[in-house]
């Protein structure tokens, strides 16, 4: 979608489509020549006013052929979702009434106590997003869409700031965007090597990318990744992404599992919803979305320079005849023995190697891991938030602020150490899953990761009801969300 933004003119305006937001007590301002359509339509009664609620008028002049409104319920309720969502009705108000391009007037009014940047960035967000839809590969091409072309118009003191706000919510959907295509993506195409050759394109300036072949992760002896990829003929990659801008204090490490397709191995899943693995890679996906974003600016304007290293352990798991078996013991990089007790349990055994990899590479001062990890999570928190857990009370209390900021929830969970006790095997040093007796299947997953970061302040974020499943929000319908892309760049715009 291509979106602009400028100054209410304050003449008439020419063209299909007129949107403006119109509260419960006020009459929208389109200027003098657009009064009397206000008026009127309020008049008539068909003005609506309830929230997310949209209708249309024609004017009698010749220079606007429409003018929408979208209702915003009472003034003074509207916060930042509401108005992510109601970006998201208007765009789709517009492609309805089959519209090619269309205006947004924002006034100051509009937004009243959320700062100008902070509301552009969550209607820029909205309409971007809720314009998306995945295109699958297809025969015939897919037919040309409407609405999607906007210049969003706004009036009042803080244009300066309103247009900054345009500009960083262009950053972050457009980096949604990308999260949410290659996660969509089937299993056969978004394989790790795919994920490798995007992960290359963010390379430039202040932002470097190496990747790892397998033949590199045996000399590291990373067997706990490597025994995940032995069963399938797509070769494993690690991707590291290094953000590294001039006079950067402190290191932070965010780690996305990239399973780019999980059949359980050996412990095979049920075949029903089997294809719903595609999404196994969205917290790499959510790392590579936060470097897309890094690439195309996402940190300009923050005065705390930080380096910012992702790292993204890439593999399938598959059930061949060299498949790791349950039972079997595979050794990480950093030296730790673990039993496979099941081989569905395999995002934590590739995080393993890669948490362990970072933390003695770059030795970070913090170091977060994002992973579909367990369905014990969705059992737990639905599909509306996200799990975290760790052992830092402040990290943990920055990614829940984070979340809240951008309306991506992040809920904790306990990790104590009778849950890491609960992991210890008889046959290695750890098993990669706990008793079903014990239950606490997803905070099993963060115990057992908690052993290859030492004492790296770090959070596990468990994403696997997040990621796809939720409820439509009008800027998210079906698919992958591409969950908390935003919530990561928020996260490092407020290090101090």
């Amino acid at each position: 979608m291509k979106i602009r933004s400028s100054n209410f003119p304050g003449k008439p305006l020419r063209g299909e489509l007129l949107t403006a937001l119109a509260y419960e007590g006020s009459l929208p301002d389109l200027g003098k020549d657009l009064a009397t359509v206000v008026k009127r339509a309020k008049a008539s009664g068909d003005l609506a006013y309830g929230r997310r609620k949209t209708s249309h008028f024609y004017p009698d002049n010749g220079g606007l052929k429409r003018v929408g409104f979208v209702g915003m319920g009472k003034q003074g309720k509207m916060d930042l979702e509401g108005l992510r969502r109601t970006g998201a009705v208007a765009q789709a108000q517009a492609e309805k009434l089959g519209v090619e391009r269309f205006y947004l007037l924002v006034d100051e009014r509009d937004h009243r106590r959320i700062p100008a940047r902070q509301a552009a960035v969550a209607l820029t967000e909205g309409l971007a997003l809720g314009a998306y839809r995945y295109e699958p590969p297809r025969k015939e091409e897919p037919d040309t869409r409407m609405g999607q072309e906007l210049e969003i118009l706004y009036r009042g003191k803080n244009a300066r700031e309103f247009h900054a706000g345009v500009k960083h919510g262009l950053i972050t959907s457009a980096a949604t965007i990308f999260a949410r295509d290659i996660e969509n993506m089937p299993g056969n195409l978004a394989t790790p090597s795919y994920l490798a050759k995007e992960a290359r394109g963010f390379s430039g300036g202040d932002l470097k990318v190496r990747i790892l072949e397998e033949k590199d992760m045996e000399k590291l002896k990373m067997g706990a990744l490597l025994g995940v990829s032995r069963g399938s003929v797509q070769p494993a990659k690690l991707i590291l992404m290094d953000y590294n801008p001039r006079g950067a204090k402190g290191t932070i490490c965010v780690v996305g599992k990239g399973l780019t397709f999980d059949s359980g191995g050996i412990s095979i899943k049920p075949s029903a919803k089997m294809d719903e693995m595609r999404y196994d890679m969205c917290g790499g996906g959510a790392v590579l979305g936060l470097f897309h974003a890094i690439s195309n600016g996402g940190m300009q304007g923050v005065k705390g320079k930080t380096r910012v290293i992702g790292v993204v352990p890439s593999s399938e798991n598959m059930p061949d005849a060299d498949a790791q078996k349950p039972g079997d013991v595979v050794t990480a990089c950093d030296g730790t023995t673990i039993e496979v007790l099941n081989t569905d349990a395999e995002g934590r055994l590739i995080l393993a190697d890669a948490l362990a990899y970072a933390v003695k590479t770059y030795r970070p001062d913090k170091i977060v891991d994002l992973a579909t990890l367990t369905g014990a999570v969705v059992v737990a928190l639905g599909h509306e938030m996200a799990g975290v857990m760790g052992n830092d009370d402040d990290l943990i209390a920055e990614l829940i602020a984070a979340g809240d900021a951008t309306d991506e929830p992040v809920w904790e969970l306990p990790l104590w150490e009778v849950h890491r006790k609960q992991i210890q095997s008889k046959f290695a040093d750890i098993a990669n899953i706990n008793s079903g007796a014990h239950g606490n299947g997803s905070i099993s997953g963060g115990a057992f990761l908690s052993y290859f970061v030492g004492d790296t302040p770090w959070a596990h974020m468990d994403i696997a009801g997040a990621a796809w499943g939720a409820s439509s929000k009008n800027y998210h319908r079906s698919g992958a969300v591409g969950v908390s892309v935003r919530m990561l760049l928020q996260w490092l715009r407020d290090q101090r």
